[in-house]
């Protein structure tokens, strides 16, 4: 039987969501987040939970052995831990440009390296394994004050692209679900783009949603993989 699914970013948002549904279906996770468990999951007894910055190197090296060790199949990684700062390029310090690749790119690739040879193991076996990466649609679309956010977008995307190449033979599925203007304590941060925000308003794009999406695709037959997946409002309309 296959093991858990390993969630970055899984004590708030999407990443939170997408847990709870995974619970309520009977399956078990494993949450990492530099935040708190949130208290409704603490005495969950199918809920694992590493308080862990995906920035820090050494400890997810650390992390990574301890979950290969316990967990020698596991279902799924997904890779939602996140950040974003909104603004000119030459005006914010660099140190925050920094923190955006290191936990968006940098971390959510590490994550998936060190959880890889769980997922390899759940192939063999036959069952679904599923790596997801949480991008956006600033990895194709262009906004203002994102320069940054664009560029760890589309780093995602074009991992997961390459990725899923390098694993279809071995039978690991590889998806980027990137998603458009969305409701969500993340977006909260996101001050440059309060027009757009307002004129969405009611028809913004939920976590919620996205949980939906993301569990669309673990649940897709063994034999089907999705790549790409653009995840919009209808009222915004666009990708």
């Amino acid at each position: 039987m296959s093991g858990p699914h390993v969630i970055s970013g899984g004590a708030n948002g999407i990443g939170l969501l997408t847990a709870q549904r995974l619970l309520a279906a009977g399956e078990s996770v494993v949450i990492i987040d530099r935040d708190e468990l949130p208290a409704e999951l603490v005495d969950q007894p199918n809920v694992t939970f590493f308080q862990q910055d995906v920035c820090d190197l050494v400890a997810m090296a650390e992390l990574g052995v301890e979950i290969r060790d316990r967990w020698p199949q596991c279902t799924s990684v997904i890779a939602s831990a996140g950040i974003n700062y909104v603004g000119p390029f030459a005006e914010l310090p660099f140190l925050q440009w920094n923190e955006v690749l290191t936990t968006n790119v940098v971390g959510a690739l590490h994550l998936i390296h060190e959880v890889l040879p769980s997922l390899l193991g759940t192939a063999e076996a036959g069952e679904r394994a599923d790596v997801i990466t949480i991008g956006s649609i600033a990895d194709q679309s262009y906004f203002h004050d994102a320069a940054v956010y664009g560029v760890a977008s589309a780093a995602l995307k074009t991992f997961a692209a390459q990725l899923r190449i390098e694993l279809r033979e071995r039978g690991v599925r590889v998806s980027n679900i990137a998603p458009g203007y969305i409701r969500s304590t993340f977006a909260e941060r996101l001050e440059g783009l309060a027009h757009e925000y307002d004129w969405l308003g009611e028809g913004l794009l939920t976590s919620d949603d996205v949980a939906d999406v993301i569990g669309f695709v673990l649940n897709q037959p063994v034999g089907v993989a999705l790549g790409d997946l653009d995840v919009v409002a209808t009222k915004q309309g666009w990708a």
